[in-house]
């Protein structure tokens, strides 16, 4: 017999009614059927947990793409934030990016790094507060998400840059990212706690109790909600298929974030997270590449949380 779950809007607190079967039902058929749909266009709608794109990563994206861009100008990008110049300019001094001179001005630090790389700081720092959030309904800590959010950029960029060079930028920004669908999802996670932790429990996997729950997964509403922010076609539709790669039409970028999400997976006690072998295998790694990789990009980690903690 069906029964009616009343969710609340956490943004607005309208009541959702959605109809709930018997348990090893879905309370939905997936993304594809109306009542998935509507409740991702509500969601979304209502979303206060995202903010617009960081007008900061806007401005940087021109002056960057910019045939006519020069030190000066990426300058004056953070000239307005000395704030964020200041813990840009903080982790370019640190460890991980291995200067041998200390830079002392956004100018310098791009005159050694390289465009791309503040690009990378810039994004990193303004990002930062955003992915560094403690998800209650998930039960998963700021720290936690914050390290996970930077194990799969850092891990994505050295898959792509040894494997497909031409995607190292969009791999890391979309690695950075892939997880925001669980920032847009976690008060109504909050609201159904007992229902999505009964559902973890059968179905082993947050995207399975999440696509029980609302009929579609983390990934799926973070891709939507990216459009807004007009991020590039292949890195939203990296997002969302990122649990899924073998649903994305072949696409390279997506089995290099599945890859680089199993990896940072790897080493936890607690297994959430379900490998589709045929992604790892097309990166095409040996256990030593691959172990080697893994310790680089933990290294890579505590250099700039200790940086920016």
């Amino acid at each position: 017999m069906d029964k009616e779950i009343d969710l609340p809007c956490p943004a607005c607190k309208t009541i959702i009614k959605l109809k709930k079967n018997a348990p090893q039902e879905p309370v939905v058929s997936g993304f594809d059927s109306q009542a998935g749909d509507a409740l991702m266009k509500k969601i979304i709608k209502n979303s206060r947990a995202l903010p617009p794109m960081p007008q900061i990563i806007i401005k940087a994206n021109e002056v960057l793409s910019s045939d006519k861009a020069g030190f000066k100008e990426v300058g004056d990008v953070l000239a307005t934030d000395q704030a964020m110049a200041t813990r840009v300019l903080k982790l370019a001094n640190s460890a991980y990016y291995g200067l041998t001179v200390p830079v002392s001005s956004v100018q310098q630090a791009s005159a050694l790094l390289g465009f791309q790389a503040l690009l990378e700081l810039i994004t990193v720092v303004s990002t930062s507060k955003m992915m560094g959030k403690a998800l209650t309904g998930y039960a998963i800590d700021a720290r936690d998400m914050w390290e996970h959010s930077l194990s799969v950029a850092i891990g994505a960029k050295l898959i792509a840059e040894k494997k497909f060079p031409a995607l190292v930028n969009d791999a890391f920004n979309a690695g950075l990212i892939h997880d925001s669908g669980m920032l847009i999802l976690d008060d109504y996670v909050a609201e159904e706690k007992a229902t999505f932790e009964d559902a973890m429990d059968k179905k082993k996997t947050i995207q399975e109790a999440e696509t029980l729950l609302f009929g579609f997964d983390h990934g799926i509403i973070a891709s939507e909600f990216f459009k807004k922010w007009k991020l590039p076609p292949c890195q939203t539709h990296a997002i969302r298929y990122h649990h899924k790669p073998s649903q994305s039409g072949g696409d390279p970028l997506s089995r290099v974030l599945h890859a680089a999400d199993a990896l940072a997976n790897e080493n936890k006690t607690e297994q959430n997270f379900a490998n589709e072998q045929n992604a790892i295998d097309f990166v095409g790694f040996s256990d030593d590449e691959w172990a080697a990789i893994g310790l680089e990009v933990t290294e890579s980690v505590n250099h700039i949380m200790a940086t920016m903690s």
